[in-house]
């Protein structure tokens, strides 16, 4: 089982029991499917760039679920079935942030100093000095003749 996020954008609701219903089957069809839905996020109605199918605007729900892949395909056209969902996407969720600023600190010394940092004779911007291959030491004096 894998996690997703579906971004899925709903008819333009009445009122707010309608719209509970309208999740409601939503969540049943992810359930029906073996998955689990973790949270559900309402972000409110938007306007779309253009018009869609003569419609406006719509209502902007994501919710984050596990469902094993196999049934990624199958959910999505039991939604197409549903009058209610406008337009659905479903992507992988991404991976849950570091918790603490001292592994994110530690982590970005690890890369200045494997790219070749100031400490390892690198230059500050996080390149290594010269493109990473040596100069002799004549390289900057004029040949002799």
């Amino acid at each position: 089982m894998k996690k997703y996020e579906g971004l899925i954008i709903l008819s333009q609701p009445v009122d707010e029991q309608t719209l509970e219903d309208k999740l409601d089957k939503i969540r049943v069809e992810i359930t029906k499917q073996g998955g689990t839905v973790e949270h559900t996020t309402r972000m409110g109605r938007q306007t779309f760039a253009r018009r869609l199918k003569k419609k406006d605007a719509g209502f902007y729900v994501l919710i984050t679920f596990t469902l094993d892949p196999a049934k990624i395909a199958p959910l999505r056209e039991r939604y197409k079935l549903n009058e209610d969902v406008f337009r659905v996407q479903i992507t992988r969720a991404p991976p849950p942030a570091r918790d603490s600023a001292k592994e994110a600190d530690k982590g970005a010394k690890q890369a200045v100093s494997a790219v070749g940092g100031p400490a390892n004779g690198g230059s500050s911007i996080g390149r290594p000095a010269y493109g990473g291959k040596p100069v002799p030491a004549e390289a900057g004096k004029p040949a002799k003749t």
